[in-house]
């Protein structure tokens, strides 16, 4: 049930109530912008016939067709199988044959967006329906639909108007604020006009204005403080910075002297002798006349004797090794050659892909796919998947009543979420088409009925 309605509301709900009891089956509420038709629907919707079958079906400028005509027998029957091809009557009287639904309530808010041929199979369906369907619909403008009984929709009394601000409002100004009562008489008594009143905007407090300019000069002075703590700080830095620059000892450079010989050197002047390199400083070390230093040069002869035997040994060792890899090599050569047969890979033959209803029961049930198509002639289906054949495509079969079904749908997607992104890509020829969502397990479900039938 609706939380809140008013009196003069509910009493209205009551008469539409009463016109369907006596036989008028269409019923379309007119009003203006606002004057609360949507909500008053959902009230009759919510409050009357519990044991029907309902729908409620909101118009926009973007609604196809064949979306009011799957949302209203999809909540009228049980997994349906729609036939694009076949008018909203048509699809209703081949359902009922096959599972009788019940009574129908089915609610059509602003109408207006309605075609003409849709218009006329409701109108069709109400008056001449094996079953009990109560349509009742918005509009703004009277007779949008034919042989329907129009009630207009009054807009709010004054007292109605307060009273049903106070129902959304705590605390409103009393019934003597010029300001509040000039804002009730000039909505009208329309609901969406009164509910957007706004306390804060519509009353004039002196304090609290006071209050926010000295907050505001109180956070103007906060932040000239802090700016001008960030600049103390910010020169402080930059001070420390230059003394540590002016401040830091300086270091002598101290002469580098070559103590190595070049081996390159050493080789092309064999007799040459090493120079005593004496490195001089300012302050040298005393030592004791008893103990007198001496710096002995080895001669250049000793260190080419010894790098010419190393040479030597290590040339020795390589013809060594050299010599007994060619050997090695002649045994070879001379024995007997291998022959080595390839060995033969198993061959595992590639099962056969699934297709038809083998392949929607080997999926799993919560998969998701877009059904394109369901006619009774295989012809037209696979003319169909031939002629949209750049979006992968599966076909199951079900039987019902005695009759074939042809159902095309899309490649299985993991959640709800990948079939709404493969849905935006798919090629407008199909979108046109006006495909939906089907899980996986219903499509199983509708498949093992078919075949226990």
């Amino acid at each position: 049930m609706q939380s809140q309605i008013l009196p003069s509301r509910a009493a209205l709900v009551d008469r539409i109530a009463m016109q369907f009891d006596y036989g008028q089956n269409l019923i379309t509420l007119v009003g203006s912008s606002g004057l609360g038709k949507s909500y008053l629907a959902e009230s009759f919707l919510t409050d009357k016939y519990p044991d029907f079958n309902k729908a409620f079906v909101k118009l926009t400028a973007n609604t196809q067709e064949f979306d009011v005509v799957r949302q209203l027998l999809e909540h009228s029957f049980r997994s349906p199988l729609i036939d694009q091809k076949l008018s909203l009557s048509e699809n209703f009287m081949l359902l009922h044959d096959e599972q009788a639904c019940g009574p129908c309530l089915w609610v059509l808010d602003n109408v207006r967006h309605l075609t003409q041929e849709l218009a006329e199979q409701l109108q069709k369906l109400a008056k001449s329906s094996r079953e009990t369907i109560y349509i009742l619909a918005t509009a703004q403008q009277p007779q949008l639909i034919p042989e329907s009984l129009d009630i207009h929709i009054e807009p709010l009394s004054m007292l109605e108007s307060k009273r049903l601000m106070s129902m959304f409002y705590k605390d409103l100004p009393p019934d003597e604020d010029p300001i509040f009562n000039t804002f009730v008489a000039e909505a009208r008594g329309n609901p969406s006009v009164l509910l957007s009143w706004q306390p804060q905007q519509q009353s004039l407090n002196l304090r609290e204005q006071s209050s926010k300019v000295g907050s505001k000069s109180q956070w103007q002075w906060y932040v000239i403080a802090l700016c001008l703590i960030l600049t103390a700080l910010m020169v402080a830095l930059v001070y420390k910075q230059e003394l540590k620059r002016y401040w830091t000892p300086t270091q002598d450079n101290e002469e580098t002297v070559a103590t190595a010989i070049d081996a390159q050197a050493v080789f092309e002047a064999p007799n040459a002798t090493v120079e005593k390199v004496e490195i001089k400083s300012d302050v040298q070390p005393e030592l004791p006349a008893e103990a007198p230093t001496q710096i002995e040069t080895a001669s250049v002869g000793s260190i080419l004797s010894a790098l010419t035997e190393a040479k030597e040994d290590t040339t020795n060792n390589n013809n060594a090794q050299s010599e007994q890899a060619n050997a090695a090599e002649e045994t070879n050569v001379g024995s007997t050659p291998v022959t080595l047969s390839p060995v033969k890979e198993p061959q595992y033959a590639e099962p056969e892909p699934l297709t038809g209803n083998p392949w929607y029961l080997s999926r799993s049930d919560d998969e998701w796919v877009i059904q394109l198509l369901a006619v009774t002639e295989s012809e037209i289906a696979a003319g169909f998947m031939a002629e949209h054949n750049e979006v992968v495509t599966q076909q199951f079969t079900v039987s019902r009543n005695g009759r074939t079904w042809f159902v095309v749908t899309t490649d299985a997607y993991e959640s709800l979420a990948s079939a709404k992104q493969a849905k935006a890509v798919l090629p407008e020829a199909l979108r046109k088409g006006q495909p939906f969502f089907k899980r996986m397990s219903k499509i199983k479900q509708e498949i093992t009925q078919s075949l226990g039938n």
